[in-house]
């Protein structure tokens, strides 16, 4: 019989027996508790309402594919049926509520459907009404009531943080449940809309008040219900029942009979990211019965991976290698079309003949999907734009009446592509897979035991398995005995990539977006992550790269990685029928380490490039060869690779076959990432990024003669200076190999300077890496972004260089010949041009040369690229006086800082750039 789906009315389904249930009913050829055994003519479908030690089983028979009706069982005290499940809960005593079948592929095999049930509600729509009335006659004006149910006594243990979300964030303030509790709606805390309260957290002193907290105005509000000893026993997490929950006041709207309006939001504990506008009455504990043993860590049902079976290996998505030069956008901070002062889609829209004349190709937007943060890097729904980076004044929104929604955002973000793709540009996808927000739905189901997402999650054990520990990144999920891993912080849980299910998920979400939205790649976050060692089984003859710090153990498992990355490469490209780019985040300097990864993708960021490059910039200033490196020694190193790894790893080498030996310079380590791809690589050279200093404040710090740690602040009298080292920097990393990212600002000269007394250490140290662009000489201009940070009252603002005349708007830039932005283009246009010199600039060979002679010409970065017989010389002076230069004839294609015409002289900070 050929398979087929039908409706659930037309399944055919064999006995099995339920524990505790009766043997009635059982099939002639299956054995209880036996494997089910194929019946030639007629099928019988045997229906097991077993609930709480009830025997009751009804049998209905008929020929293959007849439709059968579905019987409704009786209800059992306090319990009301909710469906046919195929999955049975033995700890509940019947089917899955969370798992009800809808259809079903017919099988040549007996198969049994289990009743499912919820708790009836003890209080009748009646009572239910007469309790809402009651609430409006004691409710007051602009507050707002949050109920909560649990199903065990102990509210006193738990607490509320409340912060204003939108249409401003502000920091958060602390309230305790009244003291009346009710059956209804549980206890209730009291948030007075109006009034100002002492608020503000110190994680450092664990203490709390000292910033005046207000609600007015709000629109949205925060909401975390705070298990309260936890704010000073963990490690600055917060054990939370569920995750952060942002209601919109309007839909929780009470008026009452005085006149005004009150807000009534009611959940239920382990569901709180379900609220309702009234009691929830039919609510079930999804721990009822549990016993603790729903794990997923060390549990090999959810390690059922092919490890055996690699996926091939993808060629380098051929469209890329044309690219050249593409422009990261941080969507909040950089363009906003509708004044609320947050970044938008549209605003980028509205910004592609920028963008164009600039000559960039490609555009990676950071993390569009919804999410709970201002940066997008915790996602809640995949498949989802979120409203935030939606538009009141896009087509979409302004036919939507001006009211922006999740449909009116993914309007915008089609429209986007659509438009880059009329220009020749590309869309490159920020897609975060390591790990999720706590308040996605694949985690609330996971963490609620529901059998189809629990497997999506690491879940442990801390009471039982020792290793369950906070120190090591597991944290508690509510009051339950269960905790779940999350290296980047408790509000980031990490999926399990050794569970199958959670894979094809991931896979079928991402062919979504190639194939029916229609971007061209993806920039995969944090790749080394998805196999932490701490988190994941070794495997024998897996490779270990060990990371070892004071701040934790970051070691991965590589091999697991390329695994996940080449099945996934090659589904997504299979499945949507594009030649998709891959571009990797692996947030590490040392090359090597990298360097395998290129077995599954297409290009990975360089980090190498950029840390080697600014600390020769900085060495360079100093017009000695015995600071911080020099650019000589970048591309001449001879030392040998050697990895070390752990001694309990067999063939622990595998990995860096093609690495191991080979020497410490950047012509070695380019040859190797192609080894690894098979084909030419494209690196993702950059000149900063939203995780790290902006090249101008990293040339500017401290370290020692290994490089750079620090970055330093620029003022006004020395920006002039240390903006020419920037600019040589930039225009380096454009003419290196593959394809380079020029982060929003750099183009402008914008810096990332920390306020006094604040470090890269601080909390929201990233902030000043993610400042607005400077469109106009004020930050009130148009599209100019202003915003504070939610659950804080951290402003995303300007530092006083960028907020001064030294860094021109682009509105003044784009027409200005010598603007910062002007030089830039024009070595952006060297590599984005569709002639020989692109090419050999995007996918030449790369040779170190010499170019430049006398005292410090360590400082002078020299080197050739060579394809199809089209030769670029290149020099770059990274010192602060001027440099001979020789062997540098042929036609010039650009140049910074005015070289001498007969080029015999290189001066300060100076760049040129020959055709052989």
């Amino acid at each position: 019989m050929k398979n087929k789906i039908l409706p659930l009315t037309a399944l055919f389904l064999a006995t099995a027996l339920l524990p505790g249930c009766s043997k009635s009913g059982s099939i002639p050829g299956v054995e209880p508790g036996g494997e089910p055994t194929v019946i030639e003519a007629t099928y019988t479908v045997t229906f097991n309402p077993c609930n709480n030690g009830a025997s009751e089983v009804v049998t209905k028979t008929g020929p293959t594919g007849k439709k059968v009706s579905l019987p409704t069982p009786s209800n059992f005290a306090n319990k009301v049926f909710a469906g046919w499940s195929k999955t049975y809960i033995p700890s509940k005593k019947m089917g899955d509520v969370n798992n009800l079948i809808s259809e079903y592929v017919i099988e040549d095999k007996n198969i049994v459907l289990y009743a499912a049930y919820n708790q009836a509600s003890s209080h009748t729509s009646t009572e239910i009404a007469n309790y809402m009335n009651g609430l409006k006659a004691s409710s007051q004006p602009n507050h707002l009531y949050y109920h909560y149910y649990r199903f065990a006594a102990g509210y006193g243990a738990w607490d509320v943080w409340a912060w204003a979300y939108k249409p401003d964030a502000s920091e958060g303030a602390k309230f305790d449940w009244k003291s009346d509790v009710d059956d209804f709606g549980g206890a209730y805390v009291d948030i007075d809309l109006t009034a100002t309260y002492d608020g503000g957290w110190n994680a450092a002193t664990k203490t709390m008040g000292g910033t005046p907290v207000s609600y007015q105005g709000a629109e949205e509000i925060g909401l975390q219900i705070v298990r309260t000893e936890t704010r000073q026993t963990g490690s600055g997490f917060w054990v939370n029942d569920g995750s952060n929950l942002y209601i919109k006041l309007s839909d929780y709207a009470m008026d009452l009979p005085g006149g005004g309006t009150a807000y009534h939001v009611f959940v239920v504990q382990d569901a709180v990211q379900e609220p309702k506008q009234e009691p929830i009455a039919d609510a079930s504990d999804p721990f009822d019965g549990d016993d603790g043993t729903n794990v997923t860590y060390g549990n090999s049902a959810y390690d059922n991976v092919n490890w055996g079976s690699t996926s091939s290996k993808t060629s380098t998505a051929s469209d890329f290698k044309n690219v050249g030069v593409g422009y990261q956008i941080m969507v909040s901070s950089f363009a906003d079309s509708d004044g609320d002062g947050f970044g938008d889609i549209y605003g980028i829209t509205s910004k592609l003949d920028y963008l164009e004349n600039l000559g960039v190709k490609a555009l990676w937007l950071t993390p569009i999907q919804l999410s709970d943060s201002y940066h997008g890097y915790d996602i809640t729904d995949y498949e989802k734009v979120d409203p935030k980076f939606g538009s009141k004044t896009s087509p979409a929104g302004v036919a939507n009446g001006g009211v922006v929604s999740s449909e009116t955002a993914m309007a915008d973000y089609q429209q986007l592509i659509n438009a880059a793709h009329a220009r020749g540009m590309k869309v490159v996808m920020d897609l975060v897979l390591n790990h999720t927000s706590t308040s996605n739905k694949w985690f609330v189901k996971s963490g609620n035991l529901d059998n189809e997402y629990r497997g999506y999650y690491q879940w442990g054990n801390h009471k039982s398995q020792t290793h369950i520990t906070e120190k090591n990144n597991w944290y508690q999920y509510g009051d339950h005995p269960y905790s779940y891993y999350a290296k980047f912080g408790s509000a980031m849980p990490e999926l399990n990539f050794s569970y199958k299910t959670t894979r094809e998920a991931v896979e079928d979400m991402s062919v979504f977006w190639a194939k029916d939205i229609g971007v061209d790649g993806f920039r995969l976050d944090a790749v080394k992550h998805i196999y932490m060692d701490d988190e994941t089984t070794t495997r024998s003859g897996d490779t270990v790269v060990l990371d070892i710090s004071a701040s934790g153990n970051y070691s991965s498992n590589i091999t697991k990685n390329l695994h996940f990355f080449r099945e996934l490469k090659s589904t997504v490209t299979s499945k949507s029928g594009k030649d998709v780019f891959f571009v990797g985040e692996n947030f590490d300097g040392h090359a090597y380490h990298v360097a395998p990864y290129y077995e599954a993708f297409d290009s990975m960021f360089d980090f190498y490039a950029y840390f080697n490059l600014t600390s020769a910039a900085a060495t360079g200033r100093y017009n000695t060869t015995s600071k911080y490196g020099t650019a000589s020694g970048f591309l001449e190193g001879t030392g040998a690779f050697t990895p070390k790894m752990g001694d309990d790893v067999s063939n622990s080498t595998s990995a860096f076959s093609a690495a191991t030996g080979r020497a410490w310079n950047y012509p070695a380590v380019y040859k190797t990432y192609n080894d690894y791809r098979g084909d030419t690589s494209l690196p993702g050279s950059f000149t900063s990024n939203h995780d790290i200093a902006r090249v101008i404040n990293r040339i500017a710090g401290t370290g020692t003669n290994e490089g750079l740690d620090k970055q330093g602040n620029i003022t006004e009298s020395n920006y002039d200076s240390y903006e020419q080292s920037a600019n040589c920097v930039k225009i380096a990393e454009i003419l290196f190999p593959g394809l380079t990212w020029v982060y929003y600002g750099d183009e402008l000269g914008m810096t990332g300077n920390f306020p006094s007394g604040k470090d890269a250490n601080s909390d929201y140290a990233d902030l000043w890496y993610r400042q607005p662009m400077k469109w106009t000489a004020t930050q009130d201009g148009e599209y100019m972004t202003d915003y504070y940070v939610t659950g804080s009252n951290m402003k995303v603002g300007w530092d006083d260089v960028n907020a001064s005349s030294k860094v021109v708007p682009a509105s003044v830039q784009v027409g200005d010949a010598n603007s910062q932005y002007s030089i830039l283009k024009k070595f952006i246009n060297l590599k984005t041009a569709d002639d020989a010199v692109a090419k050999a600039l995007i996918l030449g060979t790369f040779a170190k040369a010499n170019f430049a002679y006398g005292n410090n010409a360590a400082n002078v970065l020299c080197f050739t690229r060579s394809y199809n017989g089209t030769t670029i010389k290149v020099a770059v002076n990274f010192n602060g006086e001027a440099i001979g230069g020789n062997s540098l004839e042929g036609t010039v294609l650009a140049q910074y800082n005015n070289p001498s015409n007969n080029r015999s002289t290189l001066p300060p900070y100076s760049v040129i750039v020959v055709k052989q």
